[in-house]
């Protein structure tokens, strides 16, 4: 894993092009393309980044485009870890409860965009019903989307830190059930068809 891949390195990078959208929601993004099996090379991720981002009329140098090659890379390593080391791109400990909570909501909101869209495209689930767990989890990320932290419950605490792990590691679970389940429903019978020479 890079060490470059860590929230203040990439959300400055990002910032620097002139986006509007932080690290956590831009990897969101990622992760609801790649959760429903969707393939995406390092052109392709540039280009939908870019365009959830307003950025599409940038031309990009090599440190910028070698950025997203870096997310895209770590990401989808992480996403389909067997040791079931995927999390959330989230500021660290150090930051404010206030603020990493704003950011895991706007992780989720960038995932169940890259997913409204990956599902869109592919036609991945139409006319079919979702498993029940993964409309269970989708709820509760865009419930999580919206989360904010008052004025009671910003100090970070010993009960909030453990409420936040909880919720982090909540995040995580449902994002790798929507993954496993969407990659599952994505069988050869509900894909195009393929010639022989395309099978491997």
């Amino acid at each position: 894993m890079s060490k470059l891949f860590e929230f203040y390195f990439v959300n400055d990078q990002l910032m620097n092009m002139g986006g509007v959208n932080s690290a956590s929601e831009v990897q969101g993004l990622l992760c609801g393309r790649l959760s429903t099996g969707e393939q995406l090379n390092a052109e392709q991720w540039q280009s939908v980044a870019l365009t959830f981002m307003d950025l599409e009329y940038l031309t990009l140098n090599e440190e910028q485009r070698a950025l997203f090659v870096l997310i895209l890379e770590n990401t989808d390593r992480l996403l389909h870890d067997d040791e079931y080391g995927f999390r959330p791109l989230l500021p660290d400990d150090e930051a404010s409860l206030e603020r990493r909570v704003q950011e895991l909501g706007s992780w989720c909101e960038g995932f169940l965009h890259g997913l409204g869209q990956s599902i869109g495209q592919a036609g991945l689930v139409k006319g079919d019903q979702l498993p029940e767990d993964v409309t269970d989890a989708l709820r509760d990320l865009a419930h999580i989307s919206q989360a904010v932290v008052d004025d009671e419950t910003a100090a970070d605490t010993e009960q909030n830190e453990a409420y936040w792990v909880e919720l982090v590691e909540y995040v995580k679970v449902a994002v790798l059930t929507i993954c496993s389940e969407l990659t599952i429903k994505k069988t050869p019978s509900s894909l195009p068809p393929a010639s022989d020479d395309t099978l491997h």
